[in-house]
């Protein structure tokens, strides 16, 4: 379940660099939860269910809303046939619209660009000279991408995804608030930290047991941007038959700013 390369997928798909720091993994739950109790445990079915209530209008309290969005950011890539790092990476977004996307390698510049749309996927590979073109829905044999658009929208600027009111085992620590959610196809594990409910952690889990495949994200240096609290460190890890390491490190972004989004197909490339 490679959805979050879309966050650079030329640079996955098309760039060779070869030498990539060791991306890191924390355990999920990040918080040792094992000698807490739920709130259900400790209080009636009323005060429990109030008390998720508040859980999620403090994590929807922190949601950041967009009409435009462009980032700036390095990507580090790893998995069991290839390590990529460094990998520069500028997205533009508007909002339900357009998800624009342009890779440059060191020393070559820009390598690929891609946009997305809520129903196709356009990119060219400029070292390969190839173009690839895909109804959104068919995008899975070139990305893997299971997701909506509003969800890939939501997890590039640093939104849970996959939230649902459907709440259980909830258990809360000083630190750390730890809960489930459902949804047809998955079933979501969140940490939030108490004192603000910023995201601190999530992990998709494909409900179909053949599949075998989660997702897990690390957020972390949240910093006020234009009054909103922006993870400018992630860290993913996708398992399915092996596993899928980035690393995104963003170093500046913008919101509600003019934004152009440049895709011309070039005539001789040849089409994948």
């Amino acid at each position: 379940m490679k959805q979050l390369i879309l966050l650079g997928v030329a640079s996955i798909i098309f760039v060779s660099c070869r030498h990539s720091r060791q991306i890191a993994r924390t355990s999920f739950p990040a918080a040792d939860t094992t000698s807490h109790i739920t709130a259900a445990d400790s209080a009636s079915n009323a005060e429990a269910a109030a008390y998720s209530r508040t859980i999620l209008a403090g994590i929807r309290k922190n949601h950041i809303g967009f009409n435009t969005f462009s980032a700036k950011l390095k990507i580090d890539f790893e998995n069991d046939k290839q390590r990529q790092s460094n990998i520069s990476t500028n997205i533009r977004m508007q909002k339900d619209s357009i998800i624009w996307i342009s890779v440059s390698a060191p020393i070559i510049g820009e390598v690929a660009r891609a946009i997305i749309t809520p129903d196709s996927l356009k990119a060219y590979d400029k070292f390969n000279k190839k173009l690839y073109l895909r109804a959104l829905s068919d995008a899975k044999d070139l990305l893997n991408i299971p997701f909506d658009f509003s969800t890939l929208q939501d997890m590039i600027v640093g939104n849970p995804v996959f939230l649902s009111d459907s709440m259980y085992q909830v258990v809360k620590t000083p630190a750390i608030i730890s809960f489930s959610c459902d949804s047809t196809l998955y079933t979501s594990l969140f940490n939030v930290f108490a004192d603000d409910y910023l995201l601190q952690q999530s992990k998709v889990m494909d409900k179909d047991s053949t599949r075998n495949r989660s997702c897990e994200l690390t957020y972390g240096e949240y910093k006020d941007v234009d009054g909103r609290k922006f993870p400018f460190r992630r860290r993913i890890f996708v398992e399915e038959k092996n596993v899928t390491k980035i690393a995104m490190d963003f170093s500046r972004m913008d919101f509600n700013q003019p934004q152009s989004f440049p895709f011309t197909i070039p005539s001789s490339y040849s089409r994948e």
